[in-house]
């Protein structure tokens, strides 16, 4: 069953088979984690604060504007993982809808329902494989990331009616089948987590009577049954003492004890298997899994074939030696364990060798029958008559053990391999066992045992090295020797030399043939590839993340795209890479990564490789770019390899997509370019700013704009240099950082005078002005828009015309007094803006205008520009331009008296602001509802209001808008209660707005 959310833990998105805890703020995964106990259901908004926040904690002051930004957060990150759900909020509560069988705690029951009807039927094997896979969606602590009163309580009633019973079904089940033994260390296990459970208890004395361990289960009962009397609990004493005298006293009620029986006189018994191990951290389930799937419903061992999958060094041959000296007396005729060094360089063992090999394990002459048809089929009639587990380990193909499975017909066989061994694993039921990588608590664990006392002293190198060898135990095992064996290292020491690639990778290898190492395990699984999946595995060591699609390494191969994808699938295939749900995404495991990227170097054409793969993500770039911003010119771009491209993209919607889905990736690459391909490294930046300024990622546009200069300056591109600064101090400016603005401004500034580049002088005049505006000084912005102006118009540039002209409106308009000037360049700046065409632009004039006839009182005609700018939304689809648009036409039908439209165009705004997580537009749609909220005779709420929008304001430095509320504020608070007075034609009251209110609704930010 695929999970996408998981609340038995910490609260998880669980995407393409990787549980992701980190995916967003504490907050709004505490506000996930209550919708997500009661999904597709509206959960009043008192009830979700009462969920989140603790006793001691002070609630949100606007309970609502609060969850309507978390729930923007939310959205976004379900934007970003491709997650079906959508979460909202209303005055109703909030309501998130996804479909129940995606969230853990749903599937979960949904399982033990499916375990339930099994066990109905009397398959009690099947019962138990369904009922071990619900018991693995528990990660931690149920609702880990809440502890309030109402999460505690949702916590005690699921550990109540779902674990509890679920782990005595599992229990149940395995007694059943006859695995007496796993199901007593399973209820050891269980009663440390619930010592005075008495499903447990009660278990326990028939579990251990059914092992053949009457004198423990006596025992056992005489102890729980004391701690019962003295707890006062006589009841479920006497209960207790009933299932005792049921089990082992009363002799008609007996169970059955089952011994394994002895062979037969003169029978040879095999025992060929590794030493056994200590116990495997964090694969109890999987051992759980192992006995369901080889035992029958009477426990005894079954005729069947089971296959053991998983990558290279993530313990598939421990885990099964592991499990097979826990089962092997269930054989009487013994177990075997033999090597077809399928992912070896020597030799792969063939089916007629490990015919022969079994036949002198059973003292059987080899040399007798010449025939190897004939050997077969002697091998076969030996087996029929005896009991065996046979382990097949390092298979490489299905062809290399198919010919065996009819001769070996009569046992147990279990099949491990690197590989998925596609055409054998459909034929089997029930499904093939795949072992993954240790959480990491099992790794750290495993580090301490294995460590000692340093690791308790050095809880955060231990951590580090957790993180470093990412749930792999061969990993795990090679820094554990490592940190024991040189007990004068500190542990964080040893964390620090293996952040190197070649010292991890390298781990264990001492000059001692034969090394064992991670290379070295990663080598066998590469070496046995064809040249082709070897280049392909070795390109995706140049991609910057660990999330590859089909056409990033069609592009560095060269080879049509779907031969390509036919190699991604062999690599699948040999689990050296994961195919998540999305069709074309791939996913390499971190340290495979580092393994790759040491493959990659040694490739001949690895600069044109990398530029290939590096060009196409340009291309990618350039295509959504030009969706985007149409009107837009970009910069001198460089020569790229010839390539047939066509587009991929097709949309604005697509593009946006695009982008936000690459993100990582795109910032990788851009990372990765410089100062191997730099006008690359600058011309991706110049691109996806555009992106990450919608969508509120500011530290990513800063980031890759700051490589951005360092690219072009190092290139000696002065064009592209003076473009990079003016686009980061433009973000600069948004976040409030006036002065980085201007520093980089006045650098380009420098650069353009002294270069003659016209239009990059007007572009960076303007936006020196607009820092001004932004930093609240209107009178300075307004004077530099004046002196601009002309140069702007004699480039006869229609969109640079249109923006100077634009913007001194702005300047004017907040410096007041120059309304009618205002109202003149705006219309100017629409004329040429319908020359251009550019939706965005020309709606973004429409709103200012129609904001400023608002302010006049001329309705009519901001009605006709709000309408114009209306007709522009669906070409747009710009979410900050169109939540500007709902702020203005909320002030527009609160002027004409429809409050019950301006209330709804409010909450659009605020909706639409937290959706695209724009700060300013937040504040100016709070400030805007605060106002109706206010007129509409609700001073209180409209306090609440106005000081999230102050909040806002100052949060992204827009002090002087801060200032202005605050001062409200306080007016309003030195006046006392308002009295509303009457609007015409109502019989609600309406108060009396302030000067300062009538300020905050003409303003622009």
């Amino acid at each position: 069953m695929e999970i996408a959310f998981g609340i038995l833990g910490q609260t998880a998105m669980l995407m393409h088979g990787n549980v992701d805890v980190n995916w967003a703020g504490p907050r709004p995964r505490q506000v996930l984690t209550a919708l997500l106990t009661a999904p597709n259901r509206r959960m009043p908004l008192d009830v979700v604060v009462d969920w989140v926040w603790e006793e001691h904690e002070s609630p949100p002051l606007n309970a609502h504007s609060t969850l309507h930004q978390y729930a923007a957060r939310l959205r976004q990150a379900f934007h970003e993982k491709s997650v079906p759900a959508q979460v909202s909020v209303a005055k109703g509560g909030c309501l998130l809808e996804v479909e129940p069988a995606l969230i853990d705690h749903v599937g979960f029951r949904t399982m033990m329902d499916k375990a339930g009807r099994f066990r109905e039927a009397r398959e009690h094997d099947r019962a138990l494989i369904e009922a071990l896979a619900a018991i693995r969606l528990w990660r931690d602590d149920a609702l880990s990331d809440l502890r309030t009163e109402r999460a505690e309580g949702w916590r005690t009633r699921w550990i109540r009616s779902e674990w509890i019973p679920a782990n005595a079904f599992v229990v149940t089940e395995q007694l059943a089948i006859g695995q007496a033994e796993v199901a007593v260390r399973r209820l050891a296990e269980l009663e440390q987590a619930h010592p005075m459970e008495l499903s447990f208890a009660k278990l326990r004395i028939r579990a251990l009577a059914e092992a053949d361990q009457p004198a423990e289960a006596a025992d056992f009962f005489r102890a729980a049954y004391a701690r019962y009397r003295e707890a006062g609990e006589t009841r479920a004493a006497e209960q207790l003492r009933a299932v005792n005298e049921e089990v082992l006293i009363r002799p008609d009620r007996m169970i059955p004890r089952r011994k394994p029986a002895a062979p037969d006189s003169g029978e040879h018994v095999i025992r060929h298997l590794p030493p056994d191990i200590e116990d495997v951290a964090g694969r109890a389930d999987l051992l759980a899994m192992l006995d369901a799937c080889t035992t029958d419903t009477a426990g005894a061992p079954r005729r069947a074939v089971v296959v053991v999958n998983g990558g290279p060094g993530v313990g598939k041959t421990t885990l099964v030696a592991k499990w097979a000296h826990r089962a092997e007396r269930r054989y009487r005729h013994g177990a075997v364990m033999l090597d077809l060094r399928g992912d070896s360089q020597a030799a792969r063992a063939d089916a007629g060798e490990i015919i022969d090999t079994l036949l002198s394990l059973l003292d059987f002459p080899v040399d007798q029958v010449v025939n190897p048809i004939a050997r077969a089929a002697k091998l076969s009639a030996l087996l029929a008559r005896r009991s065996m587990l046979v382990i097949l380990d390092n298979v490489r193909s299905t062809d290399q053990v198919a010919p065996l499975l009819g001769v070996l017909s009569s046992c147990t066989v279990l099949i491990v391999s690197r590989w998925r061994l596609k055409s054998l694993s459909a034929k089997l039921t029930p499904p093939v066992i795949e072992v993954g990588p240790l959480e990491d608590r099992y790794s750290s664990s495993l580090l301490t045992r294995r460590i000692g006392p340093r690791a308790r002293n050095e809880a955060a190198g231990v951590e580090e090295l957790v993180r470093l060898c990412r749930g792999n135990p061969l990993a795990l095992t090679l820094v554990a020797e490592r940190a024991s064996s040189r007990a004068g290292t500190r542990i964080g020491t040893l964390a620090n030399q293996l952040r190197t690639a070649d010292m991890l990778l390298d781990l264990g290898d001492e000059g001692d043939w034969p090394g064992t190492s991670l290379r070295s395990a990663f080598t066998l699984s590469y070496q046995v590839l064809r040249p082709a999946e070897r280049r392909v595995f070795a390109l995706i060591g140049l991609h910057p993340s660990a999330e590859v699609t089909g056409d990033a390494i069609a592009a560095a191969d060269g080879r049509p795209a779907p031969e390509v994808r036919r190699s991604l699938d062999v690599l699948v295939a040999a689990h050296l890479i994961e195919h998540p749900a999305d069709l074309d995404r791939y996913r390499v495991h971190d340290l495979l990564h580092l393994y790759a990227a040491t493959l990659a170097a040694q490739l001949p054409d690895v600069d044109l490789a990398r530029r290939k793969m590096f060009e196409f993500y340009l291309r990618m770039v350039i295509d959504a770019y030009r969706l985007q911003v149409p009107h837009k010119s970009l910069l001198d771009l460089p020569p790229m390899v010839p390539t047939e491209w066509t587009p991929r993209l097709r949309t604005v919607a697509e593009a946006r997509q695009w982008v936000l889905r690459e993100r990582t990736t795109l910032m990788g690459v851009i990372a990765a370019s410089e100062g191997v391909l730099n006008t690359i490294a600058y011309a991706i930046p110049a691109m996806t700013t555009e992106f990450f300024q919608l969508q509120g990622r500011f530290p990513d546009a800063i980031e890759g704009l700051t490589i951005a200069v360092r690219a072009a300056t190092a290139q000696g591109d002065v064009g592209s240099l003076a473009s990079c600064l003016n686009d980061l101090a433009v973000v600069h400016m948004l976040i409030g950082a006036e002065d980085a603005a201007e520093r980089c401004l006045l650098r380009a500034l420098e650069l353009v005078d002294a270069h003659g580049i016209a239009i990059g002088g007007v572009t960076v005049r303007l936006n020196l002005a607009r820092v001004h505006l932004h930093a609240g000084r209107a009178a300075e912005a307004a004077a530099m828009y004046r002196k601009t102006l002309p140069s702007a118009r004699a480039l006869g540039v229609p969109l640079v015309c249109a923006s100077a002209e634009h913007r001194l409106a702005d300047a004017l308009v907040e410096m007041g007094g120059h309304d009618e000037e205002a109202l003149g360049l705006y219309r100017e700046a629409l004329r040429r803006r319908r020359v251009v065409g550019d939706a965005t632009e020309l709606l973004w004039t429409h709103i200012a205008l129609g904001e400023l006839l608002v302010r006049l009182g001329r309705l009519s005609e901001a009605s006709a520009e709000c309408a114009a700018g209306s007709a522009l939304v669906e070409a747009s689809q710009d979410l900050p331009t169109v939540m500007k648009l709902n702020t203005v036409l909320a002030q527009l039908r609160h002027a004409e008296g429809d409050d019950r439209a301006a209330l709804r165009h409010a909450h659009r705004a605020v909706d639409l602001a937290n959706r695209s997580q724009h700060a300013t537009g937040q504040a100016r749609a709070l400030s805007v509802l605060a106002t109706i909220v206010c007129d509409h005779g609700n001073p209180d709420a409209a306090r609440k209001l106005w000081r999230d929008a102050a909040e806002l304001f100052r949060g992204r430095a827009r002090t002087a808008k801060a200032d202005a509320i605050e001062a409200l504020l306080a007016e309003l608070d030195a006046r006392g209660p308002l009295v509303p007075a009457t609007r015409e034609g109502e019989g609600d009251t309406m108060a009396m707005p302030s000067p300062h209110l009538r300020i905050l609704r003409g303003n622009r930010a």
